[in-house]
Parts: C-alpha cells; structure tokens; sequence
C-alpha cells in the first residue's frame, strides 16, 4: 500500500484536531515521519493557492492565513 502524501496527511491531521488551525510547520513536523527535512519544511508554501506544485498541476491543499501559517482547503 502506498504512503499518503504530506500535504494530504497534513490536511488529515488538521481536520482530526490533531494540530490546531491555522498551522505551521512546528505543528505536524513531529507527527510525521518518513519524509526529508527539506519537504517537510516547504510542503505548505509548495501546495498553498498559487504554490510552485500547484502551478505545475497539483491541487491546491493549503491557503496561507498569515506569515508562516495556512489552513487546509
């Protein structure tokens, strides 16, 4: 079985209470495992509305609310 992707297990994590809304990266970078440093920490900007994944094609999981914070679509 495949792994779910970050953005998407951030979203579960959000919307389980898991983490508080809005989030930033201190909030889930401990829940989660399995993924580099550097994915870990640009995954929210990457895959927000207008992110660099998302211009590529992805779907947006994330809409930035402040510096630094987002909250799931």
């Amino acid at each position: 079985m495949r792994k779910k992707a970050l953005a998407d297990q951030i979203v579960d994590l959000a919307r389980s209470g898991a983490i508080p809304i809005p989030f930033g990266v201190a909030d889930f970078a401990k829940r989660v495992s399995g993924f580099t440093e550097t994915h870990v920490n640009t995954v929210l900007p990457n895959y927000e509305v207008g992110g660099d994944m998302v211009r590529r094609g992805r779907r947006p999981r994330f809409k930035r609310v402040a510096e630094g914070l987002y909250k799931p679509l």
